[in-house]
């Protein structure tokens, strides 16, 4: 199995835990107030990842310099994404969201075409359908 897979596989086991663990923080501080303390930890926890994983100042620098606009919109997006997100979990909750949520590949394929144009089979829009189908019939009778 290659390892993008397994990162893949572990991302969505940890989400799952993440997912329910913020609809229990989320009774009690807003989700602004929990994106926020998410932030600085982990920047605190990637700091040394930063120094000691071959990284350097320097090299944050280079990438914030010569990539600024695209990592500043892709920033933007991520607060408002987690935003969003918590949001959901806190109004809804952590297993609607989720569902909610998990549309997003049916997005990355839109976006890549239209930003990238990269032409993405039909299959990538059979299975987006798919996602929304099986998301509603998930919202509609649960």
């Amino acid at each position: 199995m290659e390892l993008g897979f397994i990162y893949a596989i572990g991302a969505a086991v940890v989400w799952g835990l993440v997912y329910n663990i913020d609809q229990k923080v989320l009774y009690t501080i807003t989700p602004t107030v929990l994106l926020f303390i998410n932030s600085i930890i982990a920047a605190i926890m990637l700091l040394p990842f930063v120094f000691f994983g071959g990284g350097s100042i320097k090299e944050v620098g280079f990438a914030i310099k010569s990539n600024s606009a695209l990592i500043f919109f892709s920033i933007i997006l991520t607060v408002l994404a987690n935003f969003l997100v918590l949001s959901s979990v806190k109004d809804l909750n952590a297993s609607t969201a989720s569902i909610i949520e998990i549309a997003y590949p049916f997005f990355v394929v839109l976006f890549s075409y239209i930003i990238f144009r990269s032409t993405p089979s039909i299959y990538f829009f059979l299975g987006g359908i798919l996602i929304f189908i099986g998301c509603s019939i998930i919202i509609k009778f649960t």
